[in-house]
């Protein structure tokens, strides 16, 4: 033992007695150290904090909790390294295209105290000013007032926009791109809600440069749909253009129905319609929304105020023909819109 030499010894009288052996004090340091570093392991192991599991609540007034813009945020906190059950916990909660249920729903999630709220569409509003909020599929949450403006949110909300009335008009022009003999195009939508007004003004306008005949008919109860779409004809000279932000009445859900059984191309403000059938679609991708939503929630996760990200416009917008639903109409859609679409359905 080099570096004690003197780690054993033999005992002298004065020591207690001849020939007597003892542990000397090099050997007596090495035990006390060893038994300290045990002790200092075990002190850590019990000061050592578990991994912070943050709790999110989702409120969303669709009829499912859980469908594209939901799923694609789950998934993008999952690819910056949210793992459900393990370190993040989702608290969903779907209003089922029911928005009188929508202020009930928030106040139980508020109840739950989640560190953050995702807030899709029309299920967004201030009902808090302390936990943060991240919205996606708002039009304008300035005039909604969740935001104080665009770069500079103010407060506990951030989010991203949809810009469902900016592509109003573009919507239409492509619409009668996709569709040559198109003559009447019907747009149903809610008064009670300023966006779908705004975007029924855009139409208006791009009708009349296009040529076009513009149905507008306001609805306030689902029933208030069926005469205004019962009023369309076969042929190819009727359409269906969507506006529609919210859920709560179904026209986009029940007009799909009946342009299917009936031979009329429609246009939608979302992909996911093209995948179930509709014509052409023109918009932001919902899924794509809720990963760059995810990114947002990241940030104030990880310290960020709400206050200091600004609301974000959609990364992705996509324009979807549906050849599938062409070919059921049978349309011959012009090779022009064909080398425009972002994708195609076949």
């Amino acid at each position: 033992m080099g570096l004690c030499p003197d780690h054993r010894r033999r005992l002298g009288p004065r020591d207690g007695g001849p020939g007597r052996a003892f542990v000397g004090g090099c050997a007596y340091g090495a035990v006390i150290a060893a038994l300290a570093a045990v002790l200092l392991s075990d002190a850590s192991k019990a000061g050592a904090q578990a991994p912070r599991v943050y709790k999110i609540g989702i409120l969303t007034d669709a009829m499912v909790p859980w469908h594209s813009s939901t799923e694609g945020f789950r998934d993008g906190l999952g690819a910056l390294g949210y793992v459900q059950g393990s370190n993040v916990i989702f608290e969903a909660r779907a209003a089922q295209a029911d928005l009188s249920r929508v202020p009930a729903l928030a106040a139980e999630l508020i109840r739950l105290k989640p560190d953050l709220l995702l807030c899709v569409s029309d299920a967004c509003r201030r009902d808090t000013t302390q936990i943060p909020i991240v919205f996606t599929q708002v039009s304008d949450p300035v005039r909604l007032g969740l935001v104080d403006s665009i770069a500079r949110p103010g407060g506990n909300v951030t989010g991203i926009a949809n810009l469902r009335v900016d592509l109003t008009a573009k919507r239409l022009e492509l619409f009668r791109e996709t569709v040559p003999s198109l003559r009447r195009v019907l747009v149903a939508y809610d008064p009670r809600r300023i966006e779908e007004q705004e975007a029924v003004t855009a139409a208006r306008a791009a009708a009349k440069r296009l040529g076009l005949t513009l149905l507008e008919h306001p609805i306030s109860s689902r029933l208030e749909i069926e005469p205004a779409l019962a009023a369309l004809e076969e042929g190819g000279r009727d359409g269906i253009l969507i506006v529609q932000a919210g859920t709560n009445l179904n026209v986009p859900g029940r007009s799909l129905e009946v342009a299917t059984s009936n031979n009329l191309p429609t246009m939608y403000p979302a992909s996911f319609w093209s995948a179930l059938g509709a014509l052409v679609s023109y918009g932001p991708d919902q899924y794509a929304q809720g990963r760059q939503a995810a990114r947002l929630a990241h940030k104030i996760l990880t310290g960020t105020p709400p206050a200091q990200i600004p609301v974000e416009l959609p990364d992705v917008i996509e324009f979807v023909v549906n050849l599938k639903t062409a070919k059921r109409l049978g349309l011959q859609v012009p090779p022009s819109v064909l080398l425009r679409a972002d994708r195609t359905i076949r």
